[in-house]
């Protein structure tokens, strides 16, 4: 094997890559650049191979992410260059200066961008997390240290199938968090979409394989469906004169997962996994005309194909922040709703890679520079993170003012966050709102293109409540600011905060021990007793977790102190009772590990869930799809593990979402039936309106197996539509 590290195999590598590169580098002065850096990099890394599958020589990794580079995220020479160097400082015992000094300070930026952090991990500083805040932070600077980083990521999973479980599912968890966000913000839709799916694969990989046999199952149906609709579109597009080509666009199956969750459909119930994309020739660069030209396709094409009230989204007059621009709407084709997306030859490149060959600006990266520097650099890496995802991960509303003005808002935005979107005085003392002709209050929850005037007094002034009424970035660091300064009212929360506490322990007959209240400041990541009454005070905190976290660690604690007193009897030292986890294999749940289920999702047996263990060494089990599980496999992936479940494990109490349509005897019907399944319910609580009830019983199970069985059985009863697991994270899984 060692006879691929000579000159003929360093040269002939070197003219397959540059062969593959796009025609704007083949020039000999770029070709003399490009070889000095892959000499560089091929020198520096001779004589190691990659590791797992064909333990290629590792070279081929660089010049792969070179390629990306260029040919997918459509790059320059000098990202080409960095891609081909992108691991030298990370791998060889060569540094930023060396690199510097051979091609420059730009490169050397870009290098250093990607390098990861590599100190020891600690609690202080989570390094995995700090490796992700250095490259977001160092996007507003040079984007290319992104881009870089996304084609390094992309060839990882593209050959991913030979590494350890560990390290797949820890890759995985890293792209949902944080690189599948920024593709999408960039607008590299396709290596968003791919790398979803890459990781989907390994993150829930039966939810993935199950999904996999559904589209494979009907992929026919679905294509001679989709070939009779596009040849009876191109019939109609045909008679409006305009030159039209038709596309298949495919959503990704993590996405399509995600959906089908959301909204409780089975697959054959999501009607856009497959989109026809409508791509036409404009023939002029008026922007009224074009849009006129928009219409008029879109009016023969409705005129001709039923269309679904109210399905049509503008986003040519708004376009998506990451530069995604056409008319989208879905018609009735064969007795299936079809969605049909209508945009130009130019705008259909900027769908699929965040930039067109007319306009190499990329609106996508201006919108991520906007939201990145608006980020503390002093923050805490996890937190800005959390921050990161908070901008990242909403959808978007439209507001206009009286004046005509356009606020651009996140879903689920209230009446202050516009107030606050259109100064903070006005956010400072807003007591609500006119919408039409009516006065809302200041929790209003605003819906695209409403037109809203904010009313404000003087005298109006920010309460702790206000904490629970914003979406916005702006309007949730304002807040957050202000309340960290205004002492008097923290104190007042943290006394409010401290009576709650107790009235929740003296109605449920329990005494918190001081050992106890530690271990639930630190369970909820807080930094202080305060503000873990403040978390009460402010409803961030509920009861029901609160309980049910105590009375697991005061388990935990009872089983420390049984292995203290034998530690005693025996004269041994005084050591904790706490497991040691090796993270690099499966760890086994029994009767014998003194564990919390974590109440932000609550797992039960047979889940797939990983563990994770804080500072104190308690372990903390979340179901995979947990977005705190997301998380820690992201900032803190080697201190987690996966979790495989004994038979002995306690069972558990879980809250089931019940609707339908109510009668007589249901609750009955309902009672027998769980009794026939021999559980026991902890709570019923169902209420009704004009005929249709919706609420939650919580059942005691065993394990996600025999929850599954009473759902489905659930759903036969006469009256009920659907039935779900309710998770306190999201509300229903």
């Amino acid at each position: 094997m060692e006879q691929e590290f000579n000159e003929e195999y360093k040269k002939n590598l070197f003219e397959e890559f540059f062969a593959a590169l796009p025609r704007g580098f083949h020039s000999e002065d770029i070709r003399s650049q490009l070889w000095a850096g892959y000499s560089f990099a091929y020198d520096a890394h001779e004589g190691v191979r990659r590791k797992g599958g064909n333990h290629d020589p590792y070279i081929t990794h660089p010049v792969a992410v070179a390629l990306i580079t260029a040919n997918e995220i459509g790059l320059g020479v000098g990202a080409v260059m960095a891609a081909l160097l992108h691991d030298v400082v990370e791998d060889t015992h060569f540094t930023s200066e060396d690199i510097e000094e051979r091609f420059g300070k730009s490169v050397a930026n870009i290098v250093d961008g990607v390098t990861k952090i590599t100190k020891k991990y600690n609690a202080e500083q989570n390094i995995q997390a700090e490796t992700f805040k250095k490259m977001l932070l160092s996007i507003p600077h040079d984007p290319r240290v992104a881009f870089v980083k996304i084609a390094d990521r992309v060839h990882n999973m593209r050959t991913i199938d030979d590494m350890p479980d560990g390290t797949r599912q820890i890759k995985a968890g890293e792209n949902l968090y944080v690189y599948v966000s920024i593709a999408s913000q960039m607008g590299l839709y396709d290596i968003k979409c791919e790398l979803e799916d890459l990781s989907f694969k390994y993150v829930h990989p039966l939810c993935y394989q199950e999904l996999r046999y559904n589209v494979d199952s009907t992929a026919e149906l679905r294509e001679n469906l989709l070939s009779r609709f596009k040849l009876s579109l191109l019939r109609v597009l045909v008679k409006t004169g305009f030159t039209c080509s038709l596309s298949v666009i495919t959503k990704s199956l993590y996405q399509t997962w995600l959906k089908m969750k959301q909204f409780a459909r089975t697959f054959d119930e999501i009607n856009n996994y497959q989109s026809v994309r409508i791509v036409f020739d404009p023939k002029t660069d008026d922007p009224d005309e074009m849009f006129n030209i928009y219409y008029r396709i879109y009016a023969s094409v409705i005129g001709n194909f039923p269309e679904k009230p109210n399905s049509r989204r503008d986003y040519i007059k708004m376009p998506k922040p990451n530069g995604f621009r056409a008319l989208v709407f879905q018609v009735m084709y064969g007795g299936n709703w079809m969605e049909v997306q209508l945009l130009t030859a130019e705008d259909d490149m900027v769908a699929h890679r965040g930039y067109s060959l007319a306009h190499a600006n990329r609106d996508g990266l201006n919108s991520l520079k906007k939201n990145l520097v608006t980020l503390d650099p002093n923050e805490n890496a996890v937190d800005l993170l959390k921050r990161f995802r908070t901008l990242s991960n909403v959808s978007t509303i439209y507001i206009f003012t009286p004046k005509g003005d356009i606020v651009e808002l996140p879903q689920g935005a209230t009446v202050l966050d516009l107030a606050f979107a259109i100064h903070e005085k006005m956010g400072q003392h807003c007591v609500g709102a006119v919408l039409g002709h009516t006065v809302v209050p200041v929790n209003h929850v605003l819906q695209s293109t409403d037109q809203a005037e904010v009313l404000t007094s003087p005298s109006a002034k920010p309460n702790p409540e206000w904490h629970g009424y914003v979406k916005s970035d702006k309007a949730i660091q304002w807040l957050e600011n202000y309340f960290r300064q205004n002492a008097e009212t923290e104190k007042a929360e943290v006394v409010r905060g401290k009576q709650l506490f107790h009235n929740i322990m003296r109605e449920n007959r329990k005494i918190a021990s001081s050992s106890e209240l530690t271990r639930l400041v630190k369970h909820y990541r807080l930094s202080s007793l305060e503000e873990f009454y403040r978390g009460i005070a402010r409803h961030e905190i509920s009861p029901t977790d609160l309980i049910d976290t105590l009375m697991r660690i005061r388990a935990v604690l009872d089983g420390e102190k049984k292995d203290r007193v034998v530690a005693d009897t025996h004269g041994g030292s005084m050591q904790r009772s706490f497991i040691d986890i090796n993270y690099k294999l499966p760890l086994t749940i029994d009767g014998s590990i003194p564990f919390i289920l974590s109440p932000c999702c609550c797992p039960i047996p047979g889940d797939d869930s990983l563990a994770c263990t804080d500072e104190e060494g308690i372990v903390f089990i979340h179901r995979r799809e947990c977005e705190n599980a997301r998380k820690l496999t992201a900032t803190r992936g080697k201190q987690t593990t996966k979790v495989l479940w004994s038979d002995d494990v306690e069972s558990a109490f879980v809250p089931v979402h019940i609707q339908g349509t109510d009668r007589p005897g249901l609750l009955r019907d309902l009672a027998v039936l769980l009794c026939e399944c021999g559980v026991a319910v902890k709570t019923v609580n169902i209420e009704e309106n004009d005929g249709i009830f919706e609420g939650s019983i919580t059942v005691l199970v065993k394990n996600a197996s025999q929850l599954e069985g009473i759902i489905s059985k659930m759903t036969n009863v006469q009256g009920v539509v659907k039935t779900n697991r309710i998770s306190r994270l999201s509300g229903r899984s």
